[in-house]
């Protein structure tokens, strides 16, 4: 079957294309096999590819974390799908080839809507789930309230607009370059802050947010970025906000004082979505129900700024590393 291998860990320039490797096994007994047409890249598939992921991962292996295709063979076990059925899966690892085999209930596997394409779902898993996650479960946003996001052109960034709109939430969105501005007011967010053009001052950003909240500050800081710019997003939180840790895109885990938490009364909130599904499955599938109806109502849409051939993975990962895509990036099986 055809797959993009990481050959060696130092990121997209070990990642070649075959079209001789080894098909998956037979399906164990909480296993299903998917005939996978549309894959998507995201940040953590540029990292493990560098061995700098939380889980390291040996060469050769097939990155790609999030995939969606048809069930092409299910386990004895397993009742939740039947083959035939069009889903999309997030397995952490093995998404960019041909055929893939998820491992229940570790590894998810959901139905998805008829009006949804195959590009659409290989978009939604992570970046929506995360989100989704993050302020509903987490954050626990309610209408009115207000939402800061962070990365706001990114995947989770974009998915993190579109869901707090949903809420009725007022977003600001935090991005860089005009480009990734428009898109971020395009997917809904009231304000948009350039991050280049704050200058040196390490309190610009939360001197504009104070502008643009009147003084009070937001209720929900949706930070996937992390780096040094932390200490000045909780200075943007209001009384009593709530501080969304996601992720650290920006490379550098940084570390607060203590202190910050009883200035303004805030609560700093971890958001480790997948970790969260395995240990309640139950609430993520309620989770998904409500993302999908989204979906269905047009409230959430992916967008997938670039797609790439199975052939070119390498190219897709090396765009997501170098921070030029906007939204998400699909890889196409042509199906």
């Amino acid at each position: 079957m055809r797959a993009a291998v990481c050959t060696t860990l130092i990121g997209e320039d070990g990642i070649e294309f075959r079209d001789d490797w080894p098909t998956p096994g037979p399906c164990g007994a909480n296993q299903v096999r998917i005939e996978v047409h549309a894959a998507s890249v995201n940040f953590p598939d540029t990292l493990i590819t560098r061995g700098l992921y939380q889980i390291r991962r040996d060469p050769p292996f097939i990155p790609g974390n999030e995939a969606a295709g048809v069930v092409t063979a299910i386990g004895q076990a397993v009742d939740t799908v039947r083959v035939g059925d069009r889903v999309l899966t997030l397995t952490g690892l093995g998404a960019f080839a041909d055929e893939i085999t998820a491992t229940l209930p570790f590894q998810q596997v959901h139905r998805i809507p008829a009006t949804m394409g195959y590009a659409d779902a290989a978009a939604f898993n992570l970046t929506y789930g995360t989100a989704g996650h993050g302020l509903i479960q987490r954050g626990h946003v309610q209408a009115g309230e207000s939402v800061l996001v962070t990365g706001a052109a990114g995947g989770c960034g974009s998915a993190a607009i579109q869901i707090a709109v949903a809420l009725g939430a007022r977003v600001i969105a935090v991005a860089g370059g005009a480009e990734k501005c428009a898109l971020a007011t395009h997917l809904g967010a009231t304000d948009v802050i350039d991050h280049r053009q704050l200058g040196d001052d390490d309190r610009a950003l939360s001197e504009q947010v104070k502008t643009l909240t009147e003084g009070r500050g937001v209720d929900v800081v949706f930070d996937n970025v992390g780096g040094d710019s932390v200490r000045d997003l909780t200075r943007c939180l209001a009384w009593n906000g709530r501080f969304l840790v996601v992720g650290f895109a920006g490379g550098a885990v940084p570390t607060i004082a203590l202190n910050q938490t009883i200035l303004k009364s805030v609560s700093f909130v971890g958001v480790a979505y997948g970790a969260s599904a395995i240990a309640n499955p139950r609430a993520n599938n309620e989770l998904f129900a409500h993302l999908f109806a989204w979906y269905a109502e047009g409230k959430v849409t992916p967008h997938i700024g670039s797609r790439f051939s199975i052939a070119d993975a390498a190219n897709a990962v090396r765009a997501v590393h170098n921070r030029l895509a906007l939204g998400k990036v699909v890889i196409d099986f042509g199906r």
